[in-house]
């Protein structure tokens, strides 16, 4: 699995950017995308996918030690949606690591 890191340590080997400063520009990417789904604005990122706001609405859920029935506040997540590009690259790399 990768981590952050290893996004700056590959930025870093890929332009002329030394490995903190590729750090920085990933924090404050990192920070754009954070502040504009909280303002609950879509970030769309072409080729790539999207991040935005899911809100859900409340629903009865039941507690399975007591089976009390409650109902589930309304919240918000953050989803991801990848791109067709995206899911066509994923998609042709898993037929070639099967054949």
């Amino acid at each position: 699995m990768a981590n952050k890191k290893d996004i700056v340590k590959a930025l870093s080997r890929r332009t002329i950017l030394s490995q903190k400063e590729s750090s920085k520009v990933i924090n404050e990417l990192f920070k754009i995308i954070e502040e504009m789904v909280v303002e609950d604005e879509e970030v769309k990122v072409s080729g790539f996918g999207k991040f935005f706001l899911y809100n859900h609405s409340s629903r009865p859920v039941r507690n399975p030690k007591t089976k009390e029935e409650l109902m589930l506040k309304p919240f918000s997540s953050v989803k991801f949606k990848s791109s067709i590009l995206l899911k066509n690259r994923v998609k042709k790399k898993t037929e070639e690591d099967s054949e």
